[in-house]
């Protein structure tokens, strides 16, 4: 489409940036490191820190020069040059942010229906932020996650190569889950599930933040977590997996999302079961796509899935879900309006 990119946004000290057909400008400034956010005698300082970096991330935002301007962080304030910036403006709306539970929710409500106000397109990315925006029905797009495919697809090659090479009959099989551990992972769903899969192992992948109490309930010897793990190498711990989970307790904030975990998992062949998230239902199907929120139903579809997979089925539907199949449409849409 002939778009140079500038993406404005807040690295980890270790973060990587993924390989990339393209080569957007990033400008990036550097976020403290997470645990100085959990360690009392630093926690103070880290949240002053990070308030600094967010706030220089997006003055910077407002001041470059472009034809077309996205905004799709947690609104943060809403500054009066927001209403005077010279090119089309998007809000990416990706989560229903005053379900995170930090800061004051009505001041990210004003925040965000300010920025709803001045945005000439607002894109969302499940159907329950769309009714919440209905307001602007005008303005919406319904613009669901996606996965990049080729990376992930990768997955499938590797275990067909794997196993061609090397059968591993003999390992325990292996249900994974990749994502940051947080206070909207099921940590007492995943325990009680891991309780009833005794010849599996549970592999986490992620930062954890939950608290002593939560992680208690992962205080099995089949759960093993294994930290966080560079984008790169998330395709060949996929590829070693027998099924794949997305474990979320169902508040508010998780009935607004869209997973593009679930996108990611397809991809590498793996099915997938999954809290009833409204994003992920219409996805169920036999081998493909499986909910449950008790545990002997999770444990019970986890073994199903394992025993009658149906990669081809998975690949099939992610292939429709790329990052290319979800945005080419509607940037064409705004291109047509500058």
């Amino acid at each position: 489409m002939g778009w140079e990119v500038d993406v404005f946004c807040q690295r980890n000290m270790r973060d990587t940036a993924p390989t990339l057909n393209y080569r957007p400008r990033v400008h990036s400034r550097s976020s403290p490191p997470s645990r100085l956010h959990h360690w009392p005698p630093t926690s103070a300082f880290a949240r002053r820190y990070q308030r600094g970096i967010e706030h220089r991330i997006l003055s910077d935002f407002i001041s470059s020069r472009a034809d077309l301007y996205v905004h799709y962080r947690r609104p943060l304030e809403y500054p009066a040059r927001m209403g005077a910036l010279p090119g089309s403006f998007v809000y990416d709306c990706v989560d229903d942010w005053e379900g995170f539970g930090s800061g004051d929710a009505a001041q990210v409500r004003a925040w965000e229906q300010a920025l709803c106000e001045r945005a000439d397109r607002i894109w969302v990315v499940s159907r329950r932020l769309q009714e919440k925006f209905a307001i602007w029905k005008d303005k919406i797009s319904y613009v669901p996650n996606g996965v990049d495919y080729s990376h992930f697809a990768r997955a499938r090659d590797m275990r067909i190569e794997s196993d061609a090479r090397m059968p591993d009959k003999g390992r325990p099989r292996r249900l994974i889950y990749i994502g940051a551990l947080q206070h909207w992972f099921d940590a007492r769903l995943v325990g009680a599930t891991a309780a009833r899969l005794g010849g599996w192992e549970v592999q986490l992948v992620g930062s954890c933040q939950l608290d002593q109490q939560q992680r208690a309930y992962l205080a099995r010897g089949n759960i093993r977590l294994l930290g966080r793990r560079d984008y790169q190498e998330l395709p060949s711990l996929l590829a070693k997996a027998d099924v794949a989970m997305i474990p979320f307790v169902m508040n508010d904030l998780i009935r607004g999302t869209n997973p593009i975990k679930l996108y990611e998992y397809l991809a590498a062949g793996v099915p997938v079961v999954a809290s009833p998230m409204p994003e992920v239902l219409p996805y169920v199907k036999p081998g493909v796509v499986g909910c449950a929120d008790d545990p002997a139903h999770f444990a019970r579809l986890v073994e199903e899935f394992a025993t009658a997979p149906n990669p081809d089925r998975c690949q099939a539907i992610a292939r429709k879900c790329s990052w290319e199949a979800r945005f080419l449409p509607v940037l064409e849409e705004v291109q047509s309006t500058l």
